[in-house]
């Protein structure tokens, strides 16, 4: 592996990032639960409060507690800038944030204002507090890297989906305020590609190359992808937020922009996967499959949404299950697999070496999840999501299994991380 330019030394304690992905499966968990009890009809509606619910589940529970986990792990790592009290911080976060999630998709489920408004009291503090702690020390870090660059853009990201984001969930839970539905297209477009996409750039600049033994990605594509994509999603939104005063020129340039923005994307994918196809080291990996289903559902997720524009067809629903569940589930699940074992390994070895008896057998990532396990998770993973995307033609027929194969799928996963913290446990016991 290729540890250049990162500053190990200065990782937060394990129990940092791990509060986080292992606490993520268990929404997914719930998700599945809310499938199963409301049948079919969630998937054919996306404003219904089950659906709000669903969505919020997934995207705030499952999706956005690893990369809040992770970025508090790469982000001293990467950019050489510690967040101030992590251990701390991510305690209070971890907190507020679950409980703000359980109450605000139990708000959404059963359209209940009040509980809402309760949740805003909790999730709000919490993010608060996360998105300072982590832009104080993004902001402050003297890293020149692509991936630092990049994930500045994706915390900025952050704090405007997240403004949007109370905007909107202020207008759910009073009368008093106005919902403004022309400002949800908007939070998701922030949200998905500002935040979550971007994010998942910036750590794939250094993980690709690192864990599955890749060449870089060019030099120039890295300092400027970003800017370039960040770019065209202000200019978007613009003409978004101002459509009916921009009269004749605003459909131009909508469609100019989104496709700036869809080619951005696409050329993100092409690199990815040429490099992979390209990998010094041919060993099989679950991970690397994880991230070839992930980029694939990413080009077919492009391809649905222009299908989309220009048929003037509503495919929201497949849009959102190609990006969900099939790129961005995909792509997290095989970044765990690899952050999870490294990190045991690595602090295993630090305090191996700093214990009084000396250093012993640490064991290898490998050995802290092995590569059978992830395959088996990987199978079970994919036969969900492709039993998930006939959902959306044969709801009748598919839909109950692709349910029981999330629930499953995020069962086991939690089981393999959850059994990685035994064993990195068990060995600081024994050493």
């Amino acid at each position: 592996m290729n540890y250049n330019q990162l500053s190990l030394e200065q990782a937060p304690g394990i129990a940092t990032p791990l509060r986080f992905f292992l606490t993520a499966p268990l929404f997914g968990i719930v998700a599945c639960i809310v499938l199963l009890y409301n049948g079919p009809d969630i998937l054919q509606n996306r404003w219904l409060p089950e659906t709000l619910a669903l969505t919020h589940l997934i995207t705030l529970g499952f999706i956005n507690m690893v990369m809040m986990g992770a970025l508090l792990q790469i982000l001293p790592v990467l950019a050489g800038s510690n967040v101030p009290a992590a251990s701390i911080v991510s305690t209070i976060v971890h907190v507020l944030y679950t409980i703000g999630i359980f109450l605000l998709t139990l708000g959404l489920g059963i359209n209940s204002p009040q509980i809402i408004s309760l949740s805003l009291f909790t999730l709000l503090p919490g993010l608060l507090i996360y998105l300072i702690a982590v832009s104080f020390s993004l902001f402050k870090a003297q890293s020149k890297q692509a991936s630092a660059q990049s994930m500045r853009f994706a915390v900025l990201s952050l704090w405007i989906a997240i403004i949007l984001g109370i905007t909107l969930a202020s207008g759910h839970a009073s009368d008093t305020v106005p919902l403004l539905r022309q400002l949800t297209p908007i939070h998701i477009a922030w949200a998905t590609i500002g935040w979550i996409t971007m994010m998942v750039i910036s750590v794939s600049y250094q993980v690709i190359p690192m864990f599955q033994v890749t060449n870089e990605y060019p030099a120039l594509y890295r300092q400027y992808l970003a800017l370039f994509i960040i770019f065209s999603l202000v200019n978007w939104s613009l003409v978004k937020y101002f459509y009916f005063d921009l009269g004749a020129y605003a459909e131009p340039l909508i469609l100019f922009f989104t496709g700036l923005i869809i080619l951005l994307i696409l050329s993100f994918v092409v690199i990815t996967i040429r490099l992979q196809f390209q990998r010094k080291k041919r060993l099989a990996d679950a991970s690397i499959y994880f991230w070839l289903t992930g980029l694939f559902n990413l080009m077919l997720c492009l391809l649905a949404f222009i299908v989309s524009e220009v048929l003037h067809y509503d495919l929201s629903i497949l849009i959102a299950i190609l990006f969900f569940t099939g790129f961005i589930i995909s792509v997290i699940n095989g970044m765990l697999y690899k952050i999870v074992p490294f990190l045991v390994w690595l602090h295993l070895n630090k305090n191996m070496m700093l214990s009084s008896g000396g250093r012993r057998k640490v064991p290898t990532m490998n050995e802290v999840i092995n590569t059978r396990k992830s395959f088996r998770q990987f199978y079970l993973h994919l036969t969900a999501l492709i039993l998930t995307i006939l959902c959306v033609f044969s709801p009748e027929y598919f839909f109950y299994p692709a349910a029981i194969l999330w629930l499953l799928n995020w069962g086991v996963l939690w089981i393999h991380l959850f059994q990685a913290i035994l064993l990195y446990q068990s060995c600081l016991e024994s050493k």
